[in-house]
């Protein structure tokens, strides 16, 4: 082999590889695209900007007034005049109004950087969760692959008996049923990964040009097998992003209503200037005014009303914050438990005994010692075992991605 044909030899080797790679979607790629391609979240970046900026346009300083000023102008001829002066104004809001203004924006910043969190905790949990019902959907395709492959055994074994004048035509048709049905439960778990595939695709926001057949996905997922408390894991409530961004709404509320109360205090007003009184600007002044909110009670009220209703709109918020966070935990922590559980005793006892018995069956049904009626129970025992072990461990990993929100630790990877 020359020199030539092995470089060709290992570029197909690395394309070949490359390939692999690229096809290859893994949870956390999954997880970034849908980062990157959520339309809410995206929303939320704009928002977070845009309240960032506000800070800088609300300073409770004005724009500065340049203003030119002449007076005792002469009818005569020339360009007699009595003064002329050059004004800089500037108009100041009282400073404990500013602070308190300043104070809020600074606490709507943060409810939406919590908001955020919260919405990309939501984004991964929902493509996690769908990213494991496309793996239930390969492994439950797999499991009605060997349904099939149990039941052409079963149809075998009928069918050599029937062949042999040992079994009767009742059972060769129940046989021949069972097989057309393991076909129809296996075509089925086709258009369950499809459905599967497409809904993760939809919450990665994966364009339709990269929605492609060539894409696999990891074949087992690695799983934090928490040993936690109940009321531990109900503890943590008052620490969720989405309760804490309430929180900073309700103080941003409070530092506003202050603001409004506040503006009873005149805001200032600032006018410096130079004097020509016909020689020259030799001169020079300045001016200090006060705006007398004398019109409070009626500008101000409605501001004071509003912020109220805005703060006790936010506490109620809170209350069903609360709430709903404490159903989640629990459902997802019972969910959880149970299926563990599950899950032990299909590994520990189950998943042996029912192979056993199942092959066991068909020996002895071979040998004449059993009817078919005690071969289809033992296969549809271990069927059943199985696919019972499929459904809890799905629901096993989708209540530990539930968990995962409120733990704010990656418990499935």
């Amino acid at each position: 082999m020359n020199k030539y044909t092995l470089l060709l030899f290992g570029l197909f080797l690395f394309c070949i590889q490359a390939f692999g790679q690229d096809s290859l979607l893994t949870i956390n790629m999954a997880v970034q695209s849908a980062y990157d391609r959520n339309a809410e979240l995206q929303q939320l970046y704009a928002q977070l900007k845009q309240k960032e900026n506000a800070r800088r346009m609300e300073t409770g300083i004005s724009a500065p007034e340049i203003s030119y000023f002449k007076e005792g102008i002469s009818s005569g001829p020339g360009d007699a005049f009595d003064e002329q002066r050059i004004t800089i104004s500037q108009e100041i809001d009282f400073p404990l109004t500013t602070a308190y203004r300043m104070k809020g924006l600074a606490e709507e910043v943060k409810a939406v950087e919590l908001r955020i969190k919260a919405r990309e905790n939501e984004i991964k949990a929902a493509v996690k969760s769908k990213y494991v019902e496309v793996l239930y959907a390969l492994r439950l395709q797999k499991s009605r692959q060997n349904q099939l492959k149990l039941s052409q055994e079963l149809y075998n074994a009928v069918y050599t008996k029937f062949e042999t004048g040992m079994g009767n035509g009742i059972d060769l048709a129940n046989a021949e049923l069972q097989l057309e049905q393991s076909k129809n439960d296996l075509d089925q778990t086709e258009w369950t990964l499809h459905q599967a595939r497409y809904g993760l695709f939809f919450a990665m926001g994966l364009p339709v040009e990269e929605q492609k057949y060539s894409i696999q996905f990891s074949d087992t997922l690695a799983a934090t097998d928490i040993e936690i408390s109940q009321i531990m894991t109900l503890a943590v409530q008052e620490n969720q992003p989405d309760y804490l961004s309430a929180e900073h709404e309700l103080m941003a509320t409070d530092f506003y209503i202050k603001e409004a109360r506040s503006n009873i205090l005149p805001d200032i007003r600032l006018n410096l200037y130079t004097q020509d009184y016909g020689s020259g600007y030799d001169y020079k002044g300045f001016e200090v005014g006060l705006r007398i909110p004398i019109w409070y009670p009626l500008d101000q009220r409605g501001k004071i009303n509003t912020a109220l209703a805005r703060q006790e709109e936010i506490q109620w918020k809170q209350q069903e914050i609360r709430l709903d966070m404490k159903k989640q935990i629990e459902y997802a922590w019972h969910n959880y438990s149970v299926s563990r559980k599950i899950i032990e005793r299909y590994n520990n006892t189950m998943q042996d005994k029912a192979a056993h018995l199942q092959s066991l069956t068909l020996r002895a049904y071979q040998l004449g010692e059993v009817d078919l009626l005690n071969l289809l129970n033992a296969q549809r025992t271990y069927l059943m075992s199985e696919e019972s072990y499929l459904v809890a461990l799905r629901d096993y990993y989708l209540q530990l991605i539930a968990l995962e929100k409120y733990l704010d630790e990656d418990l499935v990877y």
